[in-house]
């Protein structure tokens, strides 16, 4: 029996050699299996890490698409889009253009016309003048009529009849003269 029993044992058992060659095998399977591990630890620690540096740079991308945003608004709030300044140059100089033009028709209207106070003094000095012309005649006129005033004392006779006599030579009469 006790051979029996060392014979099941001994079929259940392998030779010392391949026992040596299995665990060499396994223990270089460890061994890789150990450096494999160390490798994906390595691997997992630089993933972390890289992870955590996603995450700072996620955390700061997002501060400074705060920031971005926050700048826009207050760049929005103290400017306007380029075509819109482009636009408003473009009104600006059709305006200033506008202006020019009423400038210079308000200049040609000054040139062609004179202020109200000259018009008034000029119209009552034109009624002066009309009222002074109203009470005198040409001068042409006058000495017409004087040389025929002349010519007719001239040829009248000369009548004494105890009266005084009557001169020839007209009486000093005030006449305005208006030159032509």
């Amino acid at each position: 029996m006790t051979a029996r029993s060392l014979q099941a044992q001994l079929d259940q058992s392998i030779p010392k050699k391949t026992h040596e060659e299995v665990i060499a095998r396994m223990q270089g399977t460890i061994d890789g299996m150990a450096a494999e591990l160390r490798r994906t630890k390595g691997q997992l620690d630089e993933t972390q890490t890289i992870g955590q540096g996603l995450s700072i740079l996620v955390k700061q991308v997002a501060t400074q698409g705060e920031t971005i945003k926050e700048t826009a608004m207050k760049l929005s709030e103290v400017t306007v889009p380029n075509q819109v300044y482009q636009n408003a140059l473009t009104r600006i100089s059709d305006l200033e253009q506008v202006l020019t033009r009423k400038d210079q028709e308000m200049q040609s209207f000054r040139e062609q016309t004179v202020a109200k106070d000259m018009y008034i003094r000029a119209e009552t000095r034109i009624s002066e003048l009309e009222n002074i012309l109203a009470n005198s005649m040409p001068k042409t006129e006058f000495e017409d009529l004087s040389q025929q005033i002349d010519t007719l004392t001239k040829a009248a006779p000369i009548i004494s009849s105890g009266m005084d006599e009557v001169s020839r030579s007209p009486a000093p009469q005030t006449v305005q003269i208006a030159a032509n």
